[in-house]
């Protein structure tokens, strides 16, 4: 009489590939490393609110106010990205906003070079570059927001009402 048992063939066949299965979901986790890849990307978003002073010879200064909303960005450890945002007053006068995003280990955003650039001349696409503001060291932490205020004017024509105040809010 045979002993009733695991029969050989393609019953075991089978019951060996039903263990390789699972063995395979458990080590290759494919929404484990989606998770874990997230950690190391953060999305920045925020705005940039220009006051912008074009000085006139005749009449009133020109006076604009802008708000710019920032496309959202997807800022990997490791890799620093710039960015520019702009505004324009007055039909002469064109402000940039450069900054730079780094992505430090533990979620946290650092702005590590930013400069608020005023360009004045005969349109708003001129080269004239005549006065510049740098900032740097904004630090964003998970969740949080940070503003910074700026002030460029016009130092190198000596002109001091055109000029802009910008405040450059990131968010993490």
């Amino acid at each position: 009489m045979k002993e009733k048992g695991i029969r050989r063939g393609a019953y075991r066949s089978a019951l060996w590939r039903a263990l390789i299965v699972p063995a395979a979901t458990v080590i290759a986790v494919p929404a484990l490393a989606t998770s874990a890849q997230a950690t190391h990307q953060r999305t920045v978003t925020g705005s940039a609110s220009f006051r912008i002073m074009d000085y006139e010879d005749f009449g009133s200064n020109t006076v604009c106010n802008r708000n710019v909303s920032l496309t959202p960005r997807v800022i990997t450890v490791g890799t620093p990205r710039s960015f520019v945002v702009q505004a324009t007053c007055g039909g002469e006068i064109r402000v940039e906003v450069h900054y730079k995003l780094t992505h430090q280990q533990g979620g946290f955003i650092r702005v590590t070079e930013g400069v608020v650039k005023l360009f004045e001349g005969d349109s708003e696409n001129t080269g004239d570059l005549d006065g510049a503001s740098a900032f740097a060291n904004i630090f964003l932490y998970p969740g949080q927001s940070a503003s910074r205020a700026i002030h460029v004017q016009n130092w190198n024509e000596g002109q001091p009402d055109d000029k802009a105040d910008v405040t450059l809010t990131l968010r993490n």
